[in-house]
């Protein structure tokens, strides 16, 4: 055979194999960057995910805690009998059930047992005591479970029959330093939860929340849900494990869960198969609910591999080509500028934050490949800066509502604790005083029980709208809880701080914007102390010689300020 017929079909072999593969190593590129892709992104999405997810349940969690932390309902728990106590206490139940979600709270104290409890119908309006839970009662389980697990949270997913309904019950303990005095909580509707929050997720995107157990306890599927776990043998629970065929992929993730749980945000992936369909799964560990969020991504959905098939064929035909023409044609115009290409995906791979320069070609399939890298490179690290801003955005925006009372727009409790620390490190360091002011409203509970609790949230905001344009702008105050309210001055002028209390009563007392239902105005006045703090005394006196102040104040009539010597 002559040269010519032989050099043809060397070229027509070699032109068939390389043809064959370039199809091979071009989808196994492809498949390389849709999985580093995936990877590179999958920690703002799992992030982006928990934030969605977590919004409706993180207000109840607080709530919750708040009404844990309540000093009223831990001098009742420590005294049951007293019955002036236990009268604040429900009163202070009855203020945190108007503000969770679903309307209702219930308490429950480790040493009588005693049940308490009450509604969004207000059913049991005097009769919050319900039952006592005993220890040999399988019902009452649930309770002394919590308490052996000795964890300061608790969520349990229970359905409830009377009302139709699936609850998310969150269980807070009560405690006095390391005693546990009871458990106290609310409950979600998690019937609304997952379908309006884990059902609405993307095409290819779905979640699970399990608890420390595997336990599952959020679901699309119903069917998944471990209900009523804590009162389960560990044997008897629906586990995420249970959904993995491959024992070696049960060992990986349950090695995985201790990692973020030591390190909250960090989010873990592997690949997961769950009933014959592969995921890339992202784990993270949510310390504001002591629960787990797994976030599993159809790649194939996502992100199929025929969205690459351009990509396969302006390939082929860079290498059928290059095949044609000589050698130094061949380096040029391909090896050249993939081995650029290479280092550009390189670099991207190792973090860089920019994108990649690669030379220009007027014309060609590789030219154009290029171009499309770089265009999706582009588009890839503006989609990260973005989902990254959002995610600060809304991590910023929960921790100002963890901080702020809803009702009157001025710091709630632990936002001013916040600045009360601040301030205080400031006296140690710096020897600046600063001043307190107690604030109380005279009668409140008078002005709720008579013209109702609308015009009690009225009282209050107005009155909160007064000590706002009262202060200065660098100054703070509270909502401290229920009628009192707390300020904070930078001063050292005993002066100063007892003409704003005068100022504040008078304010108060002058005011006509809260009326009655004949929109007749309803007399307010409040009563007030300072105190003036110059010494490195504990946060704790400071704070009490203010309280003794407001004290003196409603002894002595009420409606006027006194400040602590």
């Amino acid at each position: 055979m002559n040269l010519r017929p032989r050099f043809l079909l060397l070229t027509t072999v070699l032109i068939a194999l390389s043809g064959a593969g370039l199809w091979l190593l071009t989808q196994q590129i492809a498949l390389g960057i849709m999985q580093e892709w995936a990877l590179r992104h999958f920690e703002t999405q799992v992030k982006l995910e928990k934030t969605r997810t977590l919004q409706p349940i993180i207000r109840e969690v607080t709530l919750a805690r708040q009404l844990a932390d309540s000093q009223i309902l831990r001098a009742w728990a420590r005294q049951p009998d007293d019955a002036q106590l236990k009268a604040q206490a429900l009163a202070e139940m009855e203020t945190f059930r108007h503000n969770f979600a679903d309307q209702s709270y219930f308490v429950a104290l480790r040493e009588s047992g005693d049940y308490y409890h009450n509604n969004a119908a207000n059913e049991f309006a005097g009769a919050e005591y319900r039952y006592t839970l005993r220890a040999d009662n399988p019902n009452d389980r649930w309770f002394y479970s919590i308490i052996g697990q000795n964890r300061d949270i608790h969520l349990n997913v229970n359905p409830d029959i009377p009302l139709g309904v699936t609850k998310l019950w969150i269980d807070v303990l009560l405690r006095d330093g390391e005693h546990v005095l009871g458990v106290v909580g609310t409950g979600l509707d998690l019937t609304t939860f997952i379908e309006q929050v884990v059902s609405q997720t993307e095409p290819g995107i779905s979640n699970l929340f399990f608890d420390h157990e595997g336990a599952i306890q959020v679901s699309r599927d119903p069917s998944q849900i471990d209900f009523a776990s804590i009162t389960k043998q560990a044997s008897d629970k629906k586990t995420i494990q249970q959904l993995l065929s491959d024992p070696r992929e049960r060992a990986q993730l349950q090695a995985l869960l201790p990692q973020v749980m030591h390190n909250p945000g960090q989010v873990g992936s592997m690949y997961l198969t769950i009933e014959q369909q592969r995921y890339l799964a992202g784990v993270i560990y949510l310390p504001e609910i002591d629960w787990y969020e797994i976030t599993l991504l159809d790649l194939n959905t996502l992100l199929p591999l025929s969205t690459f098939n351009s990509i396969f064929i302006a390939a082929g035909l860079s290498l059928l080509l290059a095949l044609l023409l000589f050698h130094i044609a061949l380096n040029r115009y391909v090896l050249k500028p993939l081995s650029l290409l290479e280092d550009a995906i390189g670099q991207l791979r190792s973090g860089q934050h920019t994108v990649p320069l690669l030379p220009r070609h007027r014309a060609g399939e590789v030219g154009r490949l290029l171009r499309h890298f770089q265009e999706m490179a582009a588009s890839t690290l503006l989609a990260r800066s973005e989902l990254e801003q959002k995610v600060r955005e809304r991590t910023e925006a929960l921790e100002r509502l963890t901080q702020t009372d809803t009702l009157t727009g001025l710091l709630n409790r632990r936002g001013m604790t916040q600045q009360l620390s601040l301030e205080y490190q400031r006296l140690q360091r710096e020897g600046e005083p600063f001043g307190l002011i107690w604030l109380d409203l005279d009668h409140f509970k008078s002005i709720n029980d008579r013209y109702g609790h609308a015009c009690g949230d009225q009282a209050l905001m107005t009155t909160a709208s007064i000590i706002t344009d009262l202060l200065r702008p660098y100054d703070n105050a509270a909502r401290w809880g229920g009628d009192e309210f707390l300020i904070l001055i930078r001063t050292d002028d005993q002066q100063l701080l007892d003409q704003l209390g005068e100022r504040l009563c008078q304010a108060v007392a002058a005011q006509q914007e809260v009326l009655d239902d004949q929109q007749q105005p309803i007399a307010l006045t409040l009563s007030a102390g300072s105190y003036l703090a110059r010494n490195h005394n504990s946060l704790e006196s400071i704070l009490s010689a203010a309280d003794q102040a407001l004290y003196q104040a409603k002894q002595n009539g009420r409606n006027h300020h006194r400040s602590a010597t």
